[in-house]
């Protein structure tokens, strides 16, 4: 017997185990064999199909993470910071606007954001709902009025916890998957394991007949017989109007 490679995936090795599943399930209901040997053959295929079935159960839940509970979490992630970065850029070009003249080095522009939109934007992701508030905090405090004043600091504070919602739901995605991935990685071990102990339990049940306990496992990918006598895929359709 000849196991999959350990880095191939849980779905190769859920294929290849129901196969091997399969065949213990056939060969416990052919009278040819003695009935005790039948009824061991089924406990192995009952024991087998568990192992499959918990394997299948966390490839399904990795997939789940794989699919969409990462990219659902990045992309979140990427909206609400591009969604920050333009609302900063839109409040910066306000006050450069009615407070520093037109001039992004006014005191009073430096006083709201010392290094402009690149002091927020070009800090690392977690800190930048932060740095968002705080500049936020001071737009609130400066002395010359805007009369939308309000409005901007609500609209940064808004896209400032927004981000920070989605900065930490994309770590909670990518903890999931994680945990999703190991718990995935021990199912596959268990079942080769399983399969390692099903292989011996069939040489001690058939000693001397190692051929007969090799069709029981796939050879590659393939079974011991019946590889070329499967039927052909039909011809294409013609092309063209028909008469």
């Amino acid at each position: 017997m000849k196991l999959p490679a350990e880095g191939s995936s849980s779905w190769v090795h859920i294929a290849w185990s129901a196969f091997t599943w399969a065949s213990l399930k056939a060969w416990s209901e052919f009278s040819d064999l003695p009935e005790q040997s039948r009824r061991n053959l089924a406990a192995m295929a009952t024991s087998l199909r568990g192992f499959i079935d918990a394997l299948l159960k966390e490839a399904r839940e990795t997939q789940d993470q794989t699919l969409f509970g990462r990219p659902v979490a990045q992309a979140q992630q990427n909206a609400w910071l591009t969604l920050l970065r333009r609302r900063i850029v839109e409040v910066l070009g306000i006050v450069v606007a009615k407070l520093g003249g037109g001039s992004d080095n006014h005191p009073v522009v430096r006083e709201f954001l010392p290094r402009l939109a690149g002091g927020i934007t070009r800090e690392p992701l977690a800190d930048r709902p932060r740095l968002t508030r705080q500049a936020a905090d001071r737009l609130a405090g400066l002395g010359p009025a805007l009369t939308d004043k309000a409005t901007l600091v609500a609209r940064l504070k808004e896209a400032a916890d927004g981000a920070e919602s989605a900065i930490k739901a994309a770590d909670t995605a990518w903890a999931a998957w994680t945990t999703e991935r190991s718990e995935d990685v021990v199912a596959k071990g268990r079942l080769r394991l399983e399969l390692q102990r099903i292989h011996g339990l069939l040489n001690a049940e058939f000693p001397g007949q190692a051929a007969f306990v090799e069709s029981f496992f796939l050879k590659g990918d393939r079974p011991s017989e019946g590889t070329t006598d499967e039927p052909e895929a039909p011809p294409p359709a013609p092309s063209g109007p028909t008469p």
